[in-house]
C-alpha cells in the first residue's frame, strides 16, 4: 500500500492522489458528530494532548510552552488523569492508517492494573455517543491488540475514565460508516450535503 500523506492546510489525507477520509470525516458524513464540535475545540485538544506527552518526556515548564491560557485548566485535568489512572504514555498524536480511513489518535498508553495497552481519546468536555466508534477505528490498525477508553477532562472536577466494551460491535458499525462515506465520495456528494 502506498504511503499516506497529510495536508495540514486542508486537514485531509491523500494516497496516490486519492482522498482518504479521516475518522472524523467518516463520522461527519454519517451525521454522527456533534454540531457543537468546532475546529478550535479540536485544536485545543491537540495542544493539550501534545503538552501531556511532553510532560511525560520533559518537564511541566516545557509542556506548558505551547498552551494558550484557555488550555491550562484542561491540561491540569490531564495531569490529574495521568496521576489518577497511572498512565504511562507510549505515544501521542500518532498517525493511524486504517487503509480506507486515517486519523490522529490522542494517546497510546499503559494503564496501571491493565494487561493490554490502550488507545485513549481525551475529551475536553463531555464525550459524544460516537466516541467508541472513533476509538475502534484507531485501535483496529494497531499491530497488537489494544483496549479502548476515553477520559473526560473537566477543568472543575476529577477526570473520568470510561473503558469501551468490546461486545458493542463498534468496529463493524464504523466500517459500515466508512462504506457509506466512500459511496458518497464516489457519487461526488460534497461534504456539506453528505
Amino acid at each position: 500500500m502506498a504511503a499516506l500523506h497529510f495536508d495540514h492546510e486542508t486537514h485531509t489525507f491523500w494516497r496516490d492522489g486519492q482522498r482518504v477520509l479521516s475518522v472524523t470525516q467518516v463520522l461527519e458524513r454519517c451525521r454522527l458528530t456533534s454540531p457543537y464540535w468546532t475546529p478550535e475545540a479540536r485544536n485545543r485538544g491537540t495542544r493539550v494532548h501534545k503538552a501531556l506527552f511532553v510532560l511525560q518526556t520533559l518537564s511541566d515548564r516545557e509542556a506548558r510552552e505551547g498552551l494558550q491560557p484557555t488550555d491550562v485548566p484542561f491540561y491540569e485535568a490531564g495531569r490529574r488523569a495521568l496521576d489518577t489512572f497511572g498512565i504511562e504514555v507510549l505515544g501521542a498524536e500518532e498517525l493511524v492508517d486504517g487503509g480506507a480511513y486515517a486519523g490522529w489518535l490522542d494517546l497510546r498508553c499503559r494503564l496501571r492494573g491493565r494487561d493490554l495497552p490502550m488507545v485513549i481519546d481525551f475529551k475536553t468536555g463531555k464525550a459524544a455517543p460516537w466516541t467508541p466508534l472513533q476509538l475502534a477505528a484507531y485501535a483496529a490498525p494497531q499491530p497488537t491488540p489494544h483496549d479502548r477508553a476515553f477520559i473526560e477532562l473537566l477543568p472543575s472536577g476529577a477526570p473520568k475514565l470510561t473503558v469501551c466494551r468490546e461486545h458493542r460491535g463498534d468496529l463493524r458499525h464504523f466500517n459500515a460508516c466508512v462504506a457509506v462515506a466512500q459511496l458518497q465520495l464516489s457519487l461526488e456528494i460534497p461534504d456539506a450535503e453528505a
